[in-house]
């Protein structure tokens, strides 16, 4: 089974985050995809708790059969920090025979080379890309050839994202200042609104 894995802050989750998810499962043949708040991220510190944004993803991801709720996993999904560790997680919930691709932005994969015990290539499927802000694919190609450069032969799957510029901050801003914001799936802002969140 192909398995994806989508991390981020996601606080909160909205429709730039949701139709990545969509689409690379469309795009990347996945037949699962699990969608987890990181619980302590390495560049943004959160404004709402973990549980207030797992929750967040949970509803705005409903009505997606192919994305796993199981709250639990994801729980001992948001502590890991490293690919490995979470290879680790996903490999003892699903099974050891599963491949695993993760789910990323252009802008965390900008910083790839950057990134903590980076798993070799050889231990999970791929990554399925989505182009942000004004990244393009020759800016998306030098960085691959940035990564062979050290050893990194990566598979991977680039989509077109349908809306690069939106933005957490900016929704939480407008929220905010009770501005209102089509960004976001009417359960998400009604638990928002409910829980007095931002």
């Amino acid at each position: 089974m192909k398995i994806g894995i989508f991390a981020g802050t996601f606080d909160p989750v909205h429709y730039g985050h949701i139709e990545f998810a969509k689409s690379a499962i469309k795009a990347g043949h996945l037949e699962r995809a699990i969608i987890v708040a990181e619980k302590e991220p390495y560049r943004k510190k959160p404004h709402a708790s973990w549980d207030h944004r797992q929750a967040m993803i949970e509803r705005a991801t409903e009505q997606l059969l192919q994305v796993d709720h199981d709250y639990h996993f994801a729980s001992q999904l948001a502590h890991q920090h490293t690919m490995k560790n979470m290879l680790d997680v996903a490999r003892a919930h699903y099974g050891e025979h599963d491949e695993f691709w993760f789910l990323v932005g252009s802008d965390l994969f900008e910083h790839m080379h950057q990134w903590h015990d980076l798993s070799g290539d050889s231990e999970y499927g791929g990554f399925v890309v989505a182009l942000r802000d004004d990244h393009t694919m020759q800016w998306l190609d030098e960085k691959i050839t940035t990564l062979k450069k050290i050893g990194l032969q990566l598979n991977i799957v680039v989509i077109s994202n349908s809306k690069p510029h939106v933005s957490s901050g900016k929704i939480r801003e407008a929220i905010k200042n009770h501005v209102p914001t089509d960004q976001l799936p009417r359960n998400v802002r009604d638990y928002i609104d409910t829980h007095e969140l931002y």
